[in-house]
């Protein structure tokens, strides 16, 4: 499957408080074995803002592979509570292009 075939995304913003910030990419390099881990997963990356607004974009083969990954996702963003202020809010898109990269 070359990029551009991908079939699945998922798009899940997040608050954590500005003061939190700092311990995100920490937090994110920690969780990145497991993300990497997961069923299907193509790629995933994550976003913050200084105002402690972020997202985390993840790609997956299939929207099976997305669902059999939900367990572990849960997982992983347990590993979060303490910074989040808000979400983990998660949408969901059958469509994706490559674009770059």
């Amino acid at each position: 499957m070359g990029k551009g075939d991908f079939m699945y995304a998922r798009v899940t913003t997040f608050k954590v408080d500005p003061a939190s910030v700092g311990e995100l990419a920490a937090k994110f390099k920690e969780m990145a074995p497991a993300a990497e881990a997961l069923p299907g997963v193509v790629d995933v990356y994550a976003a913050w803002r200084a105002d402690g607004q972020g997202s985390v974009t993840a790609i997956y083969n299939s929207k099976a592979d997305a669902d059999a990954a939900g367990a572990k996702i849960k997982e992983l963003w347990g590993g979060l509570t303490s910074l989040l202020k808000n979400g983990p809010n998660t949408e969901a898109y059958e469509s994706v292009e490559h674009m770059a990269g």
